[in-house]
């Protein structure tokens, strides 16, 4: 919004007052604090968006590699199992698969990097 200029009773005679003056300072001191504001408000949002999108790119990469990471320890326990249960008899099968999932749920609260 343009800066208005205030005007005295005194309409169009061109001569301003002191108090006019001090209106009009204090009026554009006043605009340029809220100018100020709304810039520094601004340049405060435009900061916070980079930031949310640099930690969105962050945690986008991360999620691909600990889904990597799934999917390899996934292929692990797909093998293990496997040889596992080519070496067992076929009676045995339920035991050692029983044997092989209680071991699981045990190291569930381990983390992969073992930290």
């Amino acid at each position: 919004m343009p800066a208005r200029k205030k005007t005295g009773s005194g309409g169009g005679s061109g001569n301003t007052s002191d108090a006019s003056k001090y209106d009009d300072d204090a009026y554009r001191e006043k605009r340029q604090r809220n100018n100020d504001a709304v810039k520094k408000t601004r340049q405060k949002s435009k900061e916070t968006a980079t930031e949310r999108k640099r930690n969105v790119e962050r945690l986008k990469n991360e999620n691909i590699k600990l889904e990597a990471s799934i999917k390899e320890v996934k292929e692990h326990v797909e093998t293990l199992k496997s040889l596992l249960l080519n070496n067992v008899q076929k009676k045995d099968h339920e035991i050692v698969l029983q044997r092989i999932l209680n071991e699981a749920t045990d190291d569930e609260g381990d983390s992969l990097d073992g930290t």
